[in-house]
């Protein structure tokens, strides 16, 4: 077993608690989205370039931002479907705050930029209907746990744009909306 792996182990182990976990029971919505989104994405150029586990890219972020809105009990996913240039904002926007979503599949790390310029709320998908909120990652953190030897796919590493994001540790833990905002991460309008 490498390094990475137990380290892995242990900082999940360490994060993952019933009082974090959120379970989709109807995922309708879910299901919807993913099949209109694919629809449509499959007219973008760097859809067409990277088309591999698509699906499954889609249901785990949309889901972990389902997750989210069932946790803070605030809505804020935009199920909307166009193109991707309308869409670059980040996740919680909706709510004012400046904060991205990174969900990722149990077993691996989450997947970032490398100058990353917001911070981002990591959730781990457990199964199919079950999601673990970690935490909440700052600018900081995230540029300073990076590590590309994580990224698991050759194509990805060979952008040189992302990194797998290791700094599970350092995640700042909420358990309600007034607990996130209390960080005090909001636009700068």
């Amino acid at each position: 077993m490498n390094l990475n792996k137990i380290l892995y182990e242990y900082m999940t182990n360490s994060l993952i608690s019933d009082e974090y976990i959120v379970t989709l029971s109807d995922r309708t919505i879910l299901d919807d989205f993913v099949r209109g989104i694919m629809e449509k994405k499959k007219e973008e150029k760097h859809h067409i370039a990277d088309p591999y586990n698509e699906a499954k890219r889609w249901r785990t972020g949309m889901g972990g931002e389902l997750a989210l809105e069932k946790f803070i009990d605030k809505k804020f996913a935009d199920l909307t479907i166009g193109n991707s240039n309308d869409y670059h904002v980040p996740d919680l926007s909706a709510l004012g705050l400046n904060i991205g979503i990174k969900t990722v599949e149990l077993g691996k790390y989450p997947v970032i930029f490398k100058r990353s310029e917001k911070p981002e709320i990591i959730i781990l998908k457990l199964d199919s209907n079950r999601y673990c909120i970690l935490g909440l990652a700052t600018v900081e953190v995230l540029n300073k746990f990076q590590d590309d030897s994580v990224i698991l796919s050759p194509s990805l590493k060979a952008r040189g744009t992302k990194t797998g994001f290791v700094g599970l540790h350092s995640l700042k833990r909420f358990k309600t909306y007034k607990e996130l905002t209390e960080y005090n991460i909001t636009h700068n309008t």
